[in-house]
This record gives structure tokens, sequence and C-alpha cells, in this order.
């Protein structure tokens, strides 16, 4: 008897367990999967220590992907960092950081990206790289929808206080960053507005400041099969999509009420030159009547061609304004040498400083990723690259001479572009639309 009353206690732990394998309040619990260590009111670090003092922030649109060092902020003046965060946890030792960074003034960017995938996913029916996505749709219809939605739920409740810009996935164009299934563009479209929906309406209940983006990769206008690029056919179709399609499909399914914005990610084409200024894959057909009419890739030469796109009527806002644009990723690489690659960057802050219609300018990295392409602003051993001491002095007036000297001195060297020629003409908007914020 004392046997079979054991096995009955055991099997109702069992059961018990079972239960609350499918209780995303048990599974999902602070103490277990999420990381409750990080709590704000909490803070594991000395945050004042790390700052210089009376530190406050520089209200620039410059900012970068935040790396963890909190002093490099306001020694290079920036106004914005992002910080990627994963619904499963991954991204949350920086949250820390985001109280003591809000009360200086720095706009905070989180970029939210489902890193878990839902059950009955089919990965080897994907072409190519498609194989082995990095990241997931955010779906709350999918089989672990719930667990998205209760994850999500606490992220917003957590930190939407100190949140200025929110980014529902990464490049939704491209399923390797933002993995559904074979689908058509409308499809798959439609099923993440369905989600992004969702966060906009939990997002601007807890915070109604802030704002919300939908980032996109540099396929501005992809070709169709077997015209300038046999890898896009009929399979990658259903996998790789037209940024300037999607848009259209965005603006239709959400609608002029919903306040969505436009995240760019304009690298240079290709990834391994720092010249964008002289980027012969800028992305023009060259067969066109018009080569500005085609641009297959958006990159840092030409991605005006976006503002313009975004500047007609039917996109504007229910206010009648431009939608938020900001520039979230963009990064030049420092393989051609360090004197180019910064050159690059004042080259572009030239671009941009003057430019009412991008609001933010976000740099990939502050420091060196795991990628191979030496992008930081330092190396991976915390080495300053020369690239750091422009970013730091580019909109000073009063510090910025020399690098104004070192892109002369880069332009001579490697072919001098007159900035006007590199900078497209904007559409012609009404001082209504421009963005103010």
């Amino acid at each position: 008897m004392i046997f079979r009353f054991k096995n009955k206690i055991i099997c109702l732990v069992l059961i018990s367990l079972l239960l609350n394998a499918f209780n995303p309040t048990m599974v999902f619990g602070e103490r277990v999967l999420w990381p409750s260590e990080m709590n704000l009111d909490n803070d594991l670090v000395d945050v004042e220590s790390l700052l210089p003092e009376n530190a406050t922030s520089s209200n620039s649109k410059k900012g970068f992907l935040f790396s963890g060092n909190v002093k490099d902020i306001f020694t290079l003046g920036a106004g914005h960092i992002a910080i990627n965060i994963t619904l499963s946890g991954r991204g949350h030792a920086f949250i820390q950081y985001l109280k003591a960074l809000k009360e200086r003034g720095i706009k905070i960017t989180l970029i939210l990206v489902n890193d878990k995938a839902p059950v009955g996913v089919n990965l080897s029916a994907a072409p190519g790289e498609y194989k082995n996505p990095y990241f997931y749709m955010i779906d709350f219809k999918a089989s672990n929808g719930d667990w998205q939605k209760y994850n999500f739920d606490r992220i917003v409740e957590d930190y939407s206080k100190y949140v200025d810009n929110w980014i529902i996935g990464n490049e939704i164009n491209s399923q390797l960053y933002n993995f559904y299934g074979a689908a058509s563009v409308n499809d798959y479209t439609k099923v993440y507005c369905e989600s992004f929906k969702i966060c906009y309406d939990k997002i601007k209940e807890a915070n109604s400041d802030a704002n919300v983006f939908i980032s996109f990769d540099q396929a501005w206008d992809l070709p169709s099969y077997d015209s300038r690029d046999r890898r896009f056919d009929k399979t990658y179709g259903m996998y790789r999509y037209n940024t300037k399609e999607q848009l259209i499909l965005i603006n239709n399914y959400l609608g002029k009420n919903v306040d969505w914005g436009v995240a760019l990610h304009p690298y240079p084409a290709p990834l391994e030159s720092s010249y964008f200024w002289d980027d012969e894959y800028a992305g023009y057909d060259k067969t066109a009547k018009d080569e500005k009419e085609m641009p297959y890739l958006l990159t840092l030469k030409n991605f005006e061609i976006a503002i313009n796109f975004l500047a007609e009527k039917r996109f504007l806002n229910k206010n009648n304004m431009l939608r938020n644009i900001m520039i979230s990723e963009f990064a030049l690489t420092s393989h051609q040498g360090e004197r180019e690659q910064a050159a690059g960057l004042y080259y572009l802050w030239e671009k941009i400083e003057n430019n009412p219609f991008i609001m933010a300018f976000l740099y990939n990295a502050q420091t060196d990723l795991p990628d191979g392409f030496n992008f930081g602003l330092t190396s991976d051993k915390n080495r300053k690259r020369l690239i750091w001491a422009v970013f730091k002095d580019m909109d000073r007036e009063d510090d910025r001479e020399w690098c104004k000297d070192l892109l002369d001195a880069v332009l001579e060297e490697h072919g001098y572009v007159d900035i006007n020629g590199v900078i497209f003409s904007l559409a012609s908007l009404s001082e209504a639309t421009k963005i103010t914020k």
C-alpha cells in the first residue's frame, strides 16, 4: 500500500509538472526564464561611477548600436543608442542602463525580435541561407503565440517608460531575419501587420509618445525572375520581398490612423567598400530610360530615394505629415583603411546633418561584431579607430575642421566627387511634412 501510495504521489507530481508546462505564468515566470536580476529598480552596476561628470545628452541625431561602454555615449556626444532585445531574454544585459540614460536625455531605440521558432516550422523546405534564419516573425497566432505575447507584454510593462523608439522585427523584407515560411508578399505582409498592430497598440497604451518603426534592408526594388539576378526566382520570391511593394501593402493594411515609421538600413554596396559616394553598385538598372527610377539597392549614396517615395501623398500620416524615418543601421568597413572608413563617415554626415527628414542615424556598431567586417568605432579589443574621433567631432563646429581636411585628402587620393553629386534631390515638401522631433 505504501509503495502504491508513493507511486500515486509521483504520478500526480508528474501530471502537475506537465500541466504547468502549458502555463506561461509558470514557464516564463520571472525566476525561471525571465532575467529578473536585470530589474530596473535594482541595478546590478553602479551606473553613476561609469559616467563622465555632469553627463547629459548632446541632442544630436547621431547614435550607435550599444555594446556596453556607457561612458562612450557621452564622450562621443551621441544622442541615441539602440539595443537589440529578444523575446526570450537575450540583450537584457544592457537594459540595466536605461533608467540612467533616459534621465540624461539619451533617446533609446529597442529592436525587438523573436528568437524562438514556432512548432512545425519547416526550415528544410526553405532555399539556401533561409534554412538557418537568425530570427522568426513575431506572430501571436503562431503555435507559440502565447509565449510570444507573454514575453512581449513583460518587455513593454518593464521598459516602455524608458524607450523612445521601438522597431518590431528586423529587416522584415527578408525572412533571414524574420522567418515565417514560404508565403506570397501579400500573405506574409498581412501576418506581420496583424502582429505589428497588436504591438503598436500595447506600446502606445503604455507610452503615447513612443514611436514604432518597421525596418527594411537594402533591397529596395528587387528584380523579377531572369531580369538582373537569377537568384530571385519564384522560390526565393517566397522568402525575399520588394521593399517598395511591401510599403504599399503595409500602408493599405495599417492605414493612416496607425502612425508607423520606417527604419532604413542603407549599407554600402558592396559591403566591403567604404567609398559609398563612388559606388557603382548603387542599384541602377543601366537599361532604364531614367536611372533614378529603377534603384535595385538602397545605399548610403541614394537613400533619399526612399524619402521621396514616402513623401507621396498616399503615405503621409493622418496629419498629412511625412512619417518618421530613421537610418537605424549602417556601417563602413575598415578593411580598406581606417582613414577611408573615417572619411566616409564624415561624408555621410554632410549628407545627413541638414536633412530634416532623418530623425536619427545609428551606426553599427560601437564595437566590432563577430562578422569579420570590422565596422566598429572600436575594435573588439577596445582600440579606438580613427572613425571614433570623427564620430565625436563631426557635429561640433569648433572641432570638426580636421574631419573636413581628412575627407578632402581621401577624396583627392581616390577621386573627388562633389557632395552635391552624392545628395539626391529631395521631393519638394511643404514645411508641414518635415520632421520636427
